[in-house]
């Protein structure tokens, strides 16, 4: 009992230090790359360059991504194997006026969780998921940063808002539950601007950069989804 318990320390502090790495290189890449971007952006992954302006961020072993130009009018596919990396797409635009983002996804095959109810922190093993989308808000004061997960959970019911177990600031919304679309292509829309003042409690600053990740880095386990067409940064017309 020791033993497992001096493992889940470890690996916690190792994941607190690796989502606030990511939230500093977010931070300084968001503060150097202040061009002006035409909106909205789209990501159909039809091509097969589409990553080139994308940045994998390894925290654990990485996950195999891939583009498929050809399949299904063009896909990023995610392949996880105990392991934790995203990829990052700086942009900034203020979400107050292009509030909206969309996507497409598909899962394969979610991560192996225990079916034992979290004790005290127990939900740490719990945070890998098929997929998720970010969008995270950069600050000059790196205790001001945040970040929303869109979030697709086997088991957790949909529009359950949850704060991250590493940080306070990492809010995430369950927005697809279930298995009952399992190998199917699910399509999603989130207004930005409303979901930060309802989990954070107040407007929000700009959009630094999104983000997608699957990860199984806790579980040690597999899981496999497809994204497309993720589009951010227009106006709910």
């Amino acid at each position: 009992m020791r033993y497992r318990k001096t493992k889940f320390s470890i690996n916690q502090m190792r994941k607190v230090v690796i989502s606030c790495l990511l939230l500093c290189v977010i931070l300084f890449l968001s503060l150097y790359y202040a061009m002006s971007f035409d909106l909205p952006k789209w990501f159909p992954f039809n091509k097969e360059n589409a990553l080139d302006e994308w940045k994998e961020k390894v925290f654990k072993g990485k996950v195999l991504y891939a583009v498929e130009p050809l399949q299904e009018g063009g896909y990023l596919s995610a392949k996880s194997q105990s392991a934790c990396s995203g990829l990052v797409y700086r942009m900034k635009f203020h979400p107050k006026k292009y509030p909206m983002i969309s996507w497409k996804w598909k899962v394969i095959k979610f991560p192996e969780k225990t079916q034992d109810k979290p004790k005290k922190g127990g939900w740490l093993e719990k945070d890998d998921y098929a997929a998720r989308v970010y969008v995270i808000f950069p600050s000059w004061i790196f205790t001001s940063t945040r970040c929303i997960e869109y979030v697709w959970d086997e088991e957790i019911p949909a529009e359950t808002i949850m704060t991250s177990p590493y940080l306070g600031n990492i809010k995430l919304i369950i927005v697809e539950s279930g298995r009952e679309n399992i190998g199917q292509w699910v399509s999603e829309e989130r207004n930005i601007y409303e979901d930060y003042k309802k989990v954070f409690g107040r407007s929000s600053g700009y959009v630094g950069a999104i983000a997608l990740m699957t990860d199984t880095d806790n579980t040690l386990s597999t899981a496999e989804a497809l994204y497309t067409d993720i589009k951010v940064g227009y106006k709910n017309e």
